[in-house]
């Protein structure tokens, strides 16, 4: 266990170095919405990016280890995938259209995101890799039912936020963008979690609803979420109900996942 922890925080440290080496290449930019978070006002914001990063990494990278042993291809590819599904994740919300937001913000760090995130994925593959991956299976393709109801409960949960809570957004200025991302999202979102749900081992239809939604997706997303307030002075409880509603709906949605579990599988869990 001490081990394991210990490679955890190192792919955890190695990804915070690829993104603040990324942060150091990224175009200076200025906005006047948000103000300086208090980091960034006594000079403690690198301290704290860093620290930050290397948990958020860490338990990021720790979550592979629910999938890790019902993944196929060779052990580089089954990291890369988990890194890729967790990249994808962040650039749909990094396009999200919000006031503080630059036209180039929305091509640089959707690249130093990724770019941190896949070598966090490379190192999992390494070091945790399955040696025996499974054989491709026939099942690993997206259903229409599921991809529909995670859209359309993200879809509602963000209309929900913009007419009843007024959350930050550019919802006012921008309505027709910004409902389409929500659209787009849903989408992307809605595959990714059915990608992930074919390696989900057999459990009930709420359990698999909530490793998929709270753990896979919700803690991706408020790690993602809260690296903001290191920069800006944001809005903390605009961004924890915003963050908490986004992984309600995405919960609520993949109980639309039905899973068929195999004799042997059944077997296992009585």
């Amino acid at each position: 266990m001490i081990k394991k922890t210990i490679k955890i925080l190192l792919i955890g440290l190695a990804a915070t170095l690829i993104r603040i080496i990324g942060q150091l290449l990224i175009p200076t930019g200025e906005q006047t919405v948000l103000g300086p978070s208090v980091f960034a006002q006594n000079g403690t914001m690198p301290l704290a990016f860093t620290v930050y990063g290397i948990f958020a990494y860490s338990l990021i990278a720790s979550l592979f280890l629910l999938i890790q042993n019902q993944l196929n291809g060779n052990r580089i590819l089954q990291g890369l995938k988990y890194g890729l599904a967790c990249s994808v994740i962040w650039i749909v919300y990094l396009w999200e259209p919000l006031p503080h937001v630059a036209a180039i913000d929305r091509i640089t760090y959707p690249i130093a995101d990724s770019l941190a995130l896949i070598v966090m994925g490379l190192m999992l593959g390494v070091l945790f890799g399955n040696p025996q991956p499974l054989a491709e299976k026939s099942k690993n393709t997206l259903t229409f039912f599921p991809i529909l109801t995670i859209t359309f409960c993200f879809l509602l949960g963000r209309i929900i936020q913009y007419l009843v809570f007024d959350i930050y957004s550019s919802f006012g200025d921008k309505p027709l963008e910004t409902i389409f991302w929500c659209l787009i999202t849903g989408i992307v979102l809605a595959c990714v979690m059915t990608w992930l749900n074919h390696f989900i081992p057999c459990k009930s239809q709420a359990k698999r609803a909530v490793i998929l939604g709270c753990l896979l997706f919700g803690a991706d997303l408020f790690l993602f979420n809260f690296f903001m307030p290191l920069v800006f002075a944001a809005d903390i409880p605009d961004l924890i109900l915003r963050t908490c509603i986004d992984i309600l709906a995405v919960t609520i949605g993949c109980l639309a996942f039905k899973h068929r579990c195999k004799e042997g599988e059944l077997n296992a869990e009585k």
